[in-house]
């Protein structure tokens, strides 16, 4: 199975490339498919791969502390599901989501992968359903740069405005962890 430009350039990473720009990526993506439950990233794990989701539902979570009576234990919190529309996945998920589901005709994952070798994976992505994916790699994407340097701009200043919105977010966190630290302080 291969995968055709039209479909890369409905993903938001590449929605600003022509057709013939995508052909140039789709011509390097490796097709897979995977059975629900399985880890298709793990955070914290280096990485030099982005995921194309062309067909499916993934869960996005990371891992967190929880107190429990015995101490603390790691736990992992889903933050967002994500789901096709175009196709839509072939069945239902292996349980129902527990938050937000964001539906796009295809979606990308590990977008940091295409600026480094060595990008760390900062959440886990678990398939929910069966599910359709491409992976291209940071060097087959370097080479393809490297052929056509006008991919570079539209696609890293998607990379980087993701990235902002990733820190703006964890700014806001890490406010409301510190006013919530401080207030139970405060009533010790």
């Amino acid at each position: 199975m291969s995968v055709q430009p039209t479909q890369v350039q409905r993903i938001n990473l590449f929605r600003d490339l022509s057709l013939e720009q995508c052909q140039h990526i789709s011509n390097k993506v490796e097709m897979k498919s995977c059975d629900p439950q399985v880890d298709l990233l793990t955070e914290g794990e280096l990485g030099d791969t982005l995921l194309l989701i062309f067909q499916g539902e993934v869960e996005v979570s990371q891992e967190i502390m929880v107190k429990t009576k015995s101490g603390f234990s790691q736990s992992r919190k889903a933050i967002v599901r994500l789901k096709t529309t175009d196709p839509t996945p072939t069945a239902d998920p292996i349980y129902e989501p527990t938050t937000f589901v964001l539906e796009e005709p295809a979606f990308a994952m590990g977008e940091y992968a295409l600026v480094s070798e060595e990008a760390i994976r900062t959440a886990n992505v678990t398939a929910m359903t069966p599910t359709n994916y491409g992976v291209l790699s940071f060097r087959d994407f370097s080479g393809i740069v490297d052929a056509d340097p006008l991919i570079a701009g539209p696609v890293f200043k998607r990379v980087a405005q993701n990235a902002v919105d990733k820190v703006k977010t964890g700014n806001a966190d890490i406010a409301n962890l510190t006013q919530a630290f401080f207030f139970a302080l405060s009533r010790s």
